[in-house]
This record gives structure tokens, sequence and C-alpha cells, in this order.
């Protein structure tokens, strides 16, 4: 439905109950500097992604910088977990598309004053064209912001370790 392959996803999900040492599945990227603060990302077999700040950050506004990245893949993944979602409830989805705001204190970042250097004030806008009703969609969209691994993840607490 959708053009979601469930079949696929059925199939891990019976691979995990008869394995459960299945369910973590471990993701790698790799971060290398080009030069000033441009920084290739490379992930899996895809084509590297540029990242670097705007000019007045200290880049060269050569690719996103990585808060734009963050907000880009929270909302990303968050379409992805409510797609899939309304998918199974057997909603027909005609359109999804989601937009993603937030702030940064930029003089945190810049080093001029304490506080919180995370992104601040997030708000995602869903906007949904199908035959399901509003209710219908607030719920799978609210059940999507707790299930959204991406979203979850941001509350997670990082572990460092220099090599």
């Amino acid at each position: 439905m959708n053009g979601i392959n469930f079949e696929a996803m059925e199939q891990t999900v019976k691979a995990i109950k008869a394995d459960p040492s299945l369910k973590i599945k471990s993701w790698k990227a790799h971060v290398k500097r080009e030069s000033g603060i441009v920084n290739s990302l490379k992930i899996r077999d895809f084509d590297p992604i540029l990242m670097d700040e705007p000019t007045p950050l200290g880049g060269t506004d050569k690719g996103a910088n990585p808060i734009e990245m963050l907000i880009g893949t929270a909302g990303s993944c968050f379409a992805i977990t409510f797609e899939v979602l309304a998918s199974q409830a057997g909603i027909a989805l005609e359109h999804v598309s989601v937009e993603v705001d937030a702030d940064l204190n930029a003089a945190v970042f810049l080093g001029l004053e304490e506080g919180d250097g995370g992104i601040l004030n997030p708000m995602l806008t869903l906007t949904v064209e199908s035959d399901a009703s509003k209710q219908q969609i607030t719920e799978i969209a609210k059940v999507a912001l707790e299930k959204s691994p991406v979203l979850a993840s941001l509350k997670a607490e990082l572990k460092l370790v220099i090599a």
C-alpha cells in the first residue's frame, strides 16, 4: 500500500521473532574534513554529502549545515513513520509533506554566551491529502511522534570516544 514494501518488512518481523538478536541493527556514517569547516559525510555506498556552514558562521556555504541536516532528518523520519503507520491502517495517501522549523542560538555556538546550544522551538507541520479524516491523521501523527527513531534519538545521551 502507498508503495511501501510490506512483504520485506514482514520478513524482517518474522526473522526478529525467530531470532531476537537480530533486532539491533548497527548504522554507520563517516565524516571527513575536506577544508576549512567543509566536511564530507559518507553513508554506505551513497555519494558523499558535503556539509558546511553559511559564511556568517565561518563556512563557505557549499552544503547544508548540520542543524539543517538534523531537522531535515527528523522531518524525514517522522514522515516515513507516519506513512508506514497510515499505510498499515489502510489509509491511501495522495500527498504527504512535512515542514520543519527550529531555532538555534548562534551566540552559544560562537561562545558569546552560555545556554542551550541545541535546537530551540522545533515544530513539525504535517500536510496530508488523503481520504482519511483529520482525526485519523491526527491520531496516527501522534503515534508517529512517539515511534520515530530519529525523534527518539534526539533524547539519547551521546557517548564520545577519542581515538
